[in-house]
């Protein structure tokens, strides 16, 4: 019983579009011009990369402070975000839902696209 009142509660929560930070997700975002932002800091696209295409954009400060500036680089109306691990894209997904920002989330973030790019290894 808990579980489904906590599912319910998720819904009217988090209002925005969610999907598996895939190879595939990402590759059929961009086939439909749906920009990607990761929004990890500087650091942290030095140590892993960055998805080929997307736009470098923190929405946190490595203080948890929100970016006065984020959406400056961002010229489409809809967008896909991912981080580190997924916590900070769902809590930025959620801010801009709120404030009427047509948003994807990428769910588990780099880590997930990293465990799929290996898990599917011989596909790529």
């Amino acid at each position: 019983m808990k579980k489904i009142i906590l599912l319910i509660l998720s819904t009217f929560l988090f209002s925005y579009q969610s999907l598996p930070a895939t190879v595939k997700n990402i590759k059929a975002l961009q086939a439909k011009h749906i920009p990607i932002v990761d929004i990890r800091t500087p650091r942290e696209w030095a140590l892993t990369g960055v998805i080929p295409g997307a736009i470098k954009d923190t929405f946190f400060d490595e203080y948890g402070r929100i970016n006065p500036n984020f959406l400056k680089k961002i010229k489409a109306r809809k967008f896909a975000i991912i981080c580190r691990t997924g916590h900070r894209s769902k809590l930025a997904a959620s801010i801009l839902e709120h404030n009427k920002i047509e948003v994807i989330e990428l769910s588990g973030g780099m880590f997930y696209l990293f465990k799929d790019m290996l898990k599917n290894f011989n596909q790529y």
